[in-house]
């Protein structure tokens, strides 16, 4: 089965899949908010079957890294890599977890050849998308994804 979960930016989507799933025989990979006095400050990535961390994204004044920068982040190039490795060992997983098909995939870049891998896998797959970015991606890949729709 291949869920897409979509919603909002910020409306809580990986924060809600990394709860139900964070004791769970998983694979893949969420990325949950970093706070610092109750504003969010980036995002770590946590890879699911081990649960180890790695810094995916800080807001431009809390990156101490290089990486890739837009226009409210900076996206820390090892994050990326992270993400890569979790989802590469995923495979062998009954339930792999992507979070999230983003504007970086978009252009093929990130994960996006990883993502691409797992769907034509035929695996069991919770793949996180931004409202926006859900038409390009069902049009990239038109799989029979049931789809779950997150409010704020």
């Amino acid at each position: 089965m291949k869920i897409l979960f979509t919603g909002e930016r910020e409306c809580g989507k990986s924060t809600l899949i990394y709860e139900i799933f964070k004791n769970c025989e998983c694979g893949g990979v969420v990325c949950v908010p970093v706070f610092k006095k109750n504003k969010i400050i980036g995002k770590d990535a946590i890879n699911m079957a081990d649960k180890s961390k790695e810094i995916f994204c800080r807001i431009h004044e809390e990156a101490d890294f290089y990486g890739i920068k837009t226009e409210n982040y900076v996206i820390n190039e090892d994050g990326i890599n992270f993400c890569i490795d979790a989802l590469e060992n995923a495979f062998d997983k009954d339930l792999v977890i992507i979070d999230e098909f983003g504007f970086l995939e978009k252009k093929g870049w990130g994960i996006y050849s990883v993502v691409e891998k797992l769907i034509k896998n035929e695996k069991n797959l919770i793949v996180i998308v931004r409202k926006e970015v859900e038409e390009y991606f069902l049009k990239k890949f038109p799989y029979d994804f049931k789809r779950i729709y997150m409010r704020m």
